[in-house]
């Protein structure tokens, strides 16, 4: 596989589009990605979606359990973004913010 090829030369790889099928804990046992980019549908009305919230933060955990990092794609207001670092999402992008942002989190013992 190219992946195994090229990571030792110190390639990552980022899947777009992640949580658009309909397997996508199925999906990340079989890619070695760095990244995923939950799909920027799944943005829309997500500050007021309870359900929609819990689609994401079900694919949060998923590549979390992998260690994998989480990017969220077509963020365009405050509000979403808000949710989205609830959520556990470490990078946002998107017309509000411009470029990707890091998100820290700081756990309170």
């Amino acid at each position: 596989m190219l992946q195994a090829l090229v990571k030792p030369l110190g390639f990552q790889f980022a899947l777009e589009n992640f949580g658009s099928g309909r397997d996508p804990d199925g999906l990340l046992g079989h890619l070695a990605a760095s990244y995923v980019k939950i799909d920027g549908a799944l943005m829309q009305g997500l500050a007021t979606d309870r359900a929609l919230q819990e689609q994401v933060k079900l694919l949060v955990q998923l590549a979390r359990a992998r260690g994998i990092t989480t990017i969220a794609e077509r963020v365009e207001d405050a509000n979403t973004m808000a949710v989205l670092w609830q959520l556990g999402v470490e990078f946002v992008q998107g017309y509000f913010v411009g470029n990707a942002e890091e998100v820290v989190l700081h756990e309170t013992r």
